[in-house]
């Protein structure tokens, strides 16, 4: 018998993989740094949590495009997760939910020269895109077990090593997994197990073997088929090298930050999900999906995702979006719908200010994809986000609606700060976008629009607010909101100064220092992760470099790399927002772009003081490929773009200066 038990073609020699993305040609975090919670240790290749008594659970969702699973590490209960199948069961009620709940008593049964292995508590788990735990030794034998989504199937995989560490041989014997049972009317999971039997290990070698979670219908003809591990591995590394290898990297001297950015386009890129209607993007999480909000795959998420260039997440955008648009042609605008919920998506929430994060995030997004044929299949949705805003426009020149993203859990009044800041921003983007679709007429009646809108803002929510001249987020407001930041994160500058001497404030953002969230309101202690990172980008775009570097750095170590991380959300269930929230950071934040056409883009970059050059590599915005370098000249900074290796822009000024680039 070899050392390496168990020739296939899988093998976790692949991890290595993973070592060589994480450590990259810039370098990321080394053994020891990050935040108190997880840190990078290259033996391990992954961010790594060591597992302590009464430590608050490790706690990470991973997804493919039929499976969500919501994974706990604890020194409770070890490593258990719940998995959620999807497109499986055609029963799109309550009735229809496939869910599997995997805890102790699907740990393989082992005997290790006799005596019955037992696990016990993990002592370390790691995050790579693949999650594995390493338990404590027990009968000269080591278990490391690593747990993944399929990325295409309705199947969780899970692969184990039993590792030799005695200096005997060992006779292990592996028991298969051969269990079903029935979930819905149509559908059962079943277990099934590759590699089990029994074998005698050498000192320092391995067994591998895998056991393999299933949905399926009950009917199905494919029930006995065995799951391909090999290829379900090797689409899953294709996902972590896209995350660390791919398009869209940011590269900055900071390890931390690097790494960080990685790991959220890592929860991006497998966000596509299967539904009744086409694969989509969504809000991820074993709670919310499939369901998609106005807010957050809209507003938050897709204006990022041409960046990275994959076509399948660029498509499932476009899905998401017809979904709005096919709506809006059937049922017409009012009302204007906020979310499709649910495995069969029907119509929940609405009057929130939809129409206005609908105009804003789909504009956005069309404009950075560079896709005229997608442009101009969505060009419907565009009109039917600004006829409902314009519907709703009250004599005061704002934007009407009952409530805002928060639905309702704190007053809003008539009109909100936040509707009518995303209008203007929404009007002025798709004038650009009617402007490359050669709509002049359309562009002009959005800029009219737009530049309305602007002075209404200022005079109807203009207004001293606990000491600072900035905004009331409604008509009698007399507490700091922190969407008071929206009007300068679509460019409305005329109470700049005040505004972010607000947000730098204890009344809104007391803990600031520790890396905390930033408070939706000055007199609760509710904090919002998305207003944190709207924050951050806005910080940059004000010119307060220093004090967003700073920030940032305290945020990634706290929420990114603490207990909540690496995905963080407001409630701890790993929703694709904020954390989508924060490589925009710094693509529209410290790199300043702002798209102005199917094929142009302003750009007004901030290189920190201590930082010689900064860079975002292979991008894919405007459906092109390009790199943006920004490094020190003296006291200037040098801007350049290239493609192919040719130079497309550079040029030399001040922090601040607005540079326009077109991509030929």
């Amino acid at each position: 018998m070899c050392d390496m038990i168990m020739k296939t073609r899988y093998s976790f020699l692949a991890f290595g993989l993973i070592a060589s993305a994480f450590l990259g040609s810039t370098g990321f975090l080394r053994a020891g740094q990050g935040g108190d919670y997880w840190t990078y240790e290259p033996s391990r290749q992954g961010i790594v949590h060591q597992v302590a008594t009464n430590s608050q659970p490790a706690v990470i969702c991973m997804q493919g495009r039929k499976v969500v699973m919501e994974t706990h590490v604890d020194s409770r209960t070890g490593l258990v997760y719940k998995a959620r199948f999807f497109h499986v069961d055609p029963d799109l009620t309550k009735k229809g939910l496939v869910i599997a709940k995997v805890g102790l008593s699907e740990l393989p049964v082992v005997q290790a020269n006799g005596k019955p292995h037992t696990f016990g508590v993990p002592t370390a788990v790691t995050f790579n895109g693949l999650l594995t735990v390493e338990y404590p030794a027990c009968e000269g034998l080591v278990a490391t077990r690593s747990v993944y989504p399929s990325m295409k199937n309705p199947v969780v995989v899970e692969q184990w090593q039993l590792k030799n560490v005695s200096d005997k041989l060992i006779t292990v014997v592996v028991a298969a997994m051969d269990r079903v049972t029935n979930v819905t009317q149509r559908t059962q999971v079943a277990w099934s197990s590759q590699g089990a039997g029994a074998t005698t290990l050498k000192p320092a070698s391995v067994l591998m073997f895998s056991n393999c979670l299933r949905a399926q219908l009950k009917d199905a003809t494919d029930t006995n088929t065995p799951v391909d591990v090999a290829r379900e591995q090797a689409d899953r590394f294709r996902l972590i090298q896209a995350a660390f290898f791919g398009p869209g990297r940011l590269e900055t001297p900071e390890p931390q930050l690097n790494l960080a950015f990685a790991l959220q386009k890592l929860h991006v890129l497998e966000t596509p999900i299967a539904t009744c209607k086409g694969v989509i993007t969504h809000n991820g999480s074993l709670t919310y999906s499939p369901g998609i909000w106005a807010n957050d795959p809209v507003e938050y998420s897709s204006p990022l995702f041409p960046f990275f260039g994959d076509p399948e997440l660029n498509e499932a955008s476009m899905n998401m979006y017809r979904i709005w648009q096919d709506f809006c042609k059937t049922n017409g605008i009012v009302p204007f719908p906020g979310s499709f919920e649910h495995a069969d998506l029907r119509l929940c929430q609405r009057e929130r200010g939809d129409d206005a994060m609908v105009l804003y995030g789909l504009s956005k997004f069309l404009l950075f994809q560079g896709d005229r044929a997608a442009a101009q299949e969505l060009w419907p949705l565009v009109e039917f986000a600004a006829a409902s805003v314009l519907s709703h426009t009250t004599t005061n020149g704002i934007i009407a609606s009952k409530t805002d993203e928060m639905e309702g859990r704190y007053p809003t009044g008539k009109a909100n700060l936040s509707t009518s800041a995303l209008a203007y921003g929404g009007y002025v983007l798709a004038a650009s976008l009617a402007k490359s679709l050669g709509k002049p007429e359309v562009a002009n009646d959005f800029e009219t629009r737009a530049a309305a809108l602007r002075k209404a803002i200022d005079v109807y929510f203009g207004a001293e607010v606990e000491g600072f001249n900035t905004y009331r987020y409604y008509e009698g407001n007399k507490t700091l909101r922190g969407w008071i930041l929206l009007p300068l994160a679509m460019g409305i500058t005329e109470r700049q100064d005040a505004t972010v001497a607000a947000l730098l404030s204890d009344k809104l953002w007391p803990h600031r220092m520790a890396g905390a969230d930033i408070l939706a309101e000055s007199t609760r202690e509710t904090e919002w992760g998305r207003e944190t990172y709207y924050a951050l980008r806005v910080l940059f775009k004000a010119g307060r470099t220093e004090e967003a570097i700073d920030l940032t750095r305290r945020v990634v170590k706290a929420q990114i790399f603490g207990f909540r991380g690496p995905y963080p959300d407001e409630d701890a269930i790993d929703m694709l927002c904020p954390g989508s929230l924060y490589p925009r950071v710094f693509t529209e934040g410290l790199f300043g772009i702002v798209p102005v056409g199917l094929d142009a883009f302003d750009c007004t970059p901030w290189l920190p003081a201590e930082w010689p050059k900064m860079a975002l590599r292979d991008l894919r915005a405007f459906g092109r490929t390009w790199d943006l370098v920004v490094e020190r000249e003296g006291t200037l900074q040098k801007v350049t773009v290239t493609s192919d290796n040719k130079t497309l822009f550079t040029e030399t000024g001040p922090a601040g200066k607005c540079y326009r680039i077109r991509l030929p």
